[in-house]
Order: C-alpha cells, then sequence, then structure tokens
C-alpha cells in the first residue's frame, strides 16, 4: 500500500511539473495515460473537462491535490463497488468502467441494486443455476476488475511520458 500511495503522489507532482495543482491539458494528459484502463470517455476532451470542472471545489479552473484525491477515492469506491457486485451477482456483473460523469450518489445507488440482485436471483431456482454455470465467468470478470496497473508501471507510463 506504501507504493501505491507514493505512485498517486508521484503522477500528481510529476504531472503538476511543480506546480501546486493541474492545469486543463496536464489533467487532461494524467486521465488519458493513467486512468484509460478503468474510465470510459478518456479520450474525449469535453467529457475529462466537465470533470474537472466537477473536482474544481475552490473553481480556480485547476485541479490541487485535494480535488485531485478525491478522484482517486471515487474511483477506488466505484471500483470496490464493481468487485463487489461481480463477486455477490455474477448474472449482474459486467463490471463496466465508471463514466466520467458519474457521481458518489451513483456509486450508492449501484451499490443498493448489488445488494438487492442476490435476494432476487435466489428466488428463481433457474436463476440460482444460472449463478452456479457463470462462477468460472465471474473469476474471469473478477481478474479483469483487478487489473489496475501496478504501481511501478504508473510511475513508468509517466517517465515514459517525459
Amino acid at each position: 500500500m506504501e507504493s501505491a500511495i507514493q505512485t498517486i503522489v508521484g503522477v500528481f507532482l510529476k504531472s503538476a511539473k511543480g506546480k501546486e495543482s493541474l492545469g486543463g491539458n496536464d489533467f487532461q494528459k494524467l486521465v488519458k495515460s493513467q486512468l484509460h484502463n478503468i474510465m470510459m470517455d478518456t479520450d474525449s476532451s469535453e467529457a475529462v473537462k466537465n470533470m474537472r470542472q466537477g473536482l474544481d471545489a475552490n473553481q480556480d479552473g485547476k485541479v490541487n491535490f485535494e480535488e485531485y484525491m478525491n478522484l482517486v477515492g471515487y474511483l477506488a469506491t466505484s471500483l470496490s463497488v464493481q468487485c463487489t457486485a461481480a463477486v455477490e451477482t455474477p448474472a449482474e456483473s459486467a463490471a463496466t468502467a465508471p463514466e466520467i460523469g458519474s457521481t458518489p450518489a451513483d456509486i450508492e445507488e449501484e451499490k443498493a441494486e448489488a445488494e438487492a440482485q442476490p435476494e432476487e436471483a435466489l428466488a428463481e431456482p433457474e436463476a440460482a443455476t444460472a449463478v452456479e454455470e457463470e462462477k468460472v465467468e465471474v473469476a474471469e470478470k473478477v481478474e479483469e476488475a483487478e487489473k489496475v496497473e501496478e504501481p511501478a508501471a504508473v510511475g513508468e507510463k509517466i517517465e515514459e511520458a517525459s
């Protein structure tokens, strides 16, 4: 976990190029290069701009470290919900990447839906059988969801981009 924290801080500092905040272009590059595997629409300049504006709590047009950490926390929570849903509700575990426009409220709604699914699935015998048949498929989906770049690989990518 220490190396993950060091990587998160290092990615921000390298992307900010010695400044206290990420400007629009720097934030765009960070999202596109570092988050394309766990987020959708990272190639969309407009979507990333909207996300940056949503993160910009002090409305200075930039993303400071605290605002960046809000994004990291949101993504970690979203990934956790997806992995939990994949394990608990195989039939509903598409394990899709969070959309840039998603909000923490969306995560809570997804979590509530995921928690409600097991009871519904067990109410029908066919659904319970389908759950058993999809165990191998779920394991593969969980593996895919867990394929978040290792901290060293993230740091290497930033160094390569420089």
